[in-house]
């Protein structure tokens, strides 16, 4: 419990000093290296804190300077920081809006430049996406988002949202799938304690999109399912349909 302890109150001053820091950057203008030396810097030390290690297998796939889409299955809080960590990129996420009512995790993410999305207003949610896809272009950012649209209860990959997939498709950049495994063990939702351990992120083939059109996002959705299933651990892609 020691240890736990001593993790929540590094988490708090990090996020405090890495979301200032980020607030400031944004403040002056000092761009995007900046920020996203802030976004790491706030990633790692929150991994360290956690004795939590990021291990990222098929990094070939990520494009460091493009614009991309990445679709990552989710188990865990620190399925983020082991993101931001971990990929050779701008990286941003695209998050639910319920994140906001964590003040600590709330105040870092919305300094560093993520989007967080009301799902209970699609309208609202839609016109956020949009400008979320106008940014990603303009500054050259990777864009996470987690299908699932919540935290795996057990660690199993759990039914997609179809409405996740309206970014991807309006912006045509190439979407990586993502599995990333271990989140589960380390902090599950509910928990209190957090165990140190280790986090696997496999990056698998980008999926074109050039052409393709919103009706195209179901199959688009089980493609990408299917790439992310086929990179967790036996027993960890789940039985729930995409819907």
């Amino acid at each position: 419990m020691i240890k736990t302890a001593i993790f929540y109150v590094a988490l708090v001053l990090s996020t405090i000093f890495f979301g200032a820091l980020a607030a400031t950057v944004a403040l002056v203008g000092g761009g995007r290296a900046w920020m996203d030396r802030a976004n790491r810097g706030w990633a790692r030390s929150v991994l360290w804190a956690a004795g939590v290690r990021v291990t990222v297998h098929g990094l070939e796939h990520l494009d460091p300077s493009g614009v991309q889409v990445i679709a990552a299955n989710h188990q865990s809080y620190f399925d983020i920081w082991a993101l931001i960590a971990g990929l050779p990129a701008s990286v941003r996420f695209i998050a639910k809006r319920e994140l906001g009512n964590i003040p600590m995790l709330s105040v870092g993410m919305r300094s560093a430049g993520h989007v967080l999305i009301d799902r209970d207003r699609p309208r609202s949610a839609k016109e956020t996406l949009r400008e979320a896809g106008d940014r990603m272009r303009a500054e050259r950012l990777t864009l996470v988002l987690f299908p699932e649209g919540t935290r795996s209860r057990d660690g199993r990959l759990g039914r997609f949202r179809r409405g996740s997939f309206v970014l991807a498709l309006e912006t045509g950049a190439p979407l990586v799938p993502a599995a990333v495994e271990g989140g589960q063990r380390v902090y599950p939702p509910g928990a209190k304690r957090v165990r140190p351990g280790a986090i696997t992120v496999r990056l698998g083939p980008a999926i074109r999109l050039e052409g393709a059109e919103p009706a195209d996002r179901t199959t688009l959705m089980r493609k990408t399912r299917a790439a992310i299933e086929a990179m967790l651990p036996e027993g960890s892609s789940g039985t729930g349909a995409s819907g």
